[in-house]
């Protein structure tokens, strides 16, 4: 889900580039021509450029506390997990975001969810494709498997430093056997 909102804030911010608006650093929008203002407000552009511009023309408003996020609404995690905030907050956004998922399914109607605003009316074409995630919420991959094996790289080349120091391993003194 990372990887995917990413290519899609990429995308989106190409597609609004080339309309005129103006980027910061910080993929926030510094000016908006009024060609690309209409193009927003087109009902034929894609949800997904419309909330990018949303997050980035807003991102003042927007706040990527940790522990804040859990209560945060559906389209504020979209907007908080695209490149303007900490990928670690980026993360922990799409990780509750894809926890939420599976109570919208359950206390929406396909008919109701496929007429409600971006990024809920997705969630169909999300438990089409997969429907597993939705029943399994526990196989839901998050960052902490990442962190994991990042935290083990880390010793094992912390080990390996030691061994080459020479401090990694006591050596014992071999026993003789004594024979009678």
């Amino acid at each position: 889900m990372f990887s995917v909102l990413t290519s899609l804030t990429r995308d989106s911010e190409q597609k609004l580039a080339a309309l005129g608006v103006e980027f910061g650093d910080d993929h926030c929008i510094v000016s908006m021509t009024d060609g690309a203002r209409s193009f927003l407000q087109d009902s034929r552009t894609a949800a997904t450029t419309v909330s990018f511009a949303f997050g980035a023309e807003y991102h003042q408003y927007l706040k990527d506390d940790p522990d804040t996020l859990s209560k945060v609404s559906v389209p504020l995690l979209m907007s908080i997990a695209q490149p303007r905030f900490a990928v670690e907050n980026r993360r922990k956004a799409c990780a509750i975001l894809r926890r939420k998922l599976p109570k919208i399914l359950a206390n929406f109607t396909a008919v109701k969810r496929e007429k409600m605003a971006f990024p809920i009316n997705i969630v169909e074409k999300a438990y089409c494709q997969n429907p597993k995630f939705f029943k399994i919420v526990a196989e839901i991959k998050t960052d902490s498997e990442g962190k994991r094996k990042k935290e083990m790289e880390v010793a094992a080349v912390e080990k390996e430093e030691m061994i080459q120091k020479g401090g990694g391993s006591k050596r014992r003194k071999k026993s003789s056997k004594r024979r009678h």
